[in-house]
């Protein structure tokens, strides 16, 4: 049996074991990742809404060659990084996950059956009206919203204006708020002591910065709470949580990052199906 330590975390690389079928056992983890319509050009492709590639079954649980080709806006790293991490939440915890990428339209009412939802680069995410309702409606049926790998304040200030169509009531500066690292979402799994900037796989490999845009460098978590406290939307701003779990075995990324991620990626799903 092979032991594998990852920036820290010891992880047993036995074989990854899902339900017999869906009916025997409803797995505890999903990760469901959102589409969305892109208001800018990629650099892989122009604007609007790429299209749903499929199922595919993840090598981890038995399907076929990896890496196809990925695409861009909402499918960014994906599958890579929806598969490696939902092995690598199988290993740590031994609980059973779905073994494919969960797509999702944001107006599939199947949304409401996944406690947590995921989108990569909201730094060009355009929502409509009618997906925002009912992102609203989700959140506040107990629902949590991850935004990932989205760089500097121009970015940032598109991230907060597309979501903050879901809160219009309140004002910017009183709902996004950075969290504090005493934060639960910091320690419903492992504990959390600091807020890593996970490169994307080039400058992590070439040893170049770890930042993407000049305007800001610092990497942040922010978060939007319901009346409760509780925690219904993380932003992890100028971090890459998606190459780091995409490429976790690849030699040259560091593992400093791919440890953080994982630990992140198990929180905020952890948080997700607990609170």
């Amino acid at each position: 049996m092979l032991l594998i330590f990852l920036g820290g975390i010891s992880v047993l690389a036995i074989p990854a074991v899902v339900a017999q079928s869906q009916a025997d056992e409803r797995p505890e983890f999903y990760f469901t990742r959102l589409m969305y319509t892109s208001n800018r050009n990629s650099f892989r492709g122009g604007g609007g809404t790429m299209e749903n590639p499929g199922p595919y079954r993840c090598p981890e649980f038995g399907g076929g060659n990896f890496f196809p080709r990925q695409g861009s806006g909402w499918l960014t790293d994906s599958p890579g990084a929806d598969c490696k991490l939902m092995g690598a939440i199988h290993r740590m915890t031994g609980q059973s996950v779905f073994p494919n990428p969960n797509y999702m339209e944001i107006l599939n009412p199947e949304l409401f059956k996944y406690p947590y939802a995921y989108i990569v680069e909201p730094g060009q995410m355009y929502i409509s009206d009618q997906e925002a309702a009912r992102l609203r409606q989700y959140l506040d049926r107990g629902g949590f919203l991850h935004l990932d790998d989205f760089w500097g304040v121009d970015q940032l200030e598109n991230a907060v204006t597309e979501l903050h169509k879901v809160f219009p009531e309140r004002t910017i500066d009183d709902t996004f708020k950075e969290l504090p690292l005493n934060h639960p979402v910091f320690h419903s799994f492992f504990d959390i002591p600091e807020v890593i900037q996970a490169p994307n796989v080039g400058n992590g490999c070439d040893g170049g910065p770890t930042w993407e845009q000049r305007s800001d460098i610092e990497p942040r978590v922010f978060g939007v709470s319901d009346d409760t406290g509780r925690l219904m939307v993380v932003m992890t701003y100028n971090t890459d949580l998606g190459d780091a779990w995409e490429y976790m075995d690849r030699a040259c990324y560091p593992q400093k990052y791919t440890g953080y991620a994982l630990r992140m990626g198990l929180n905020l799903m952890t948080y997700a199906i607990t609170h």
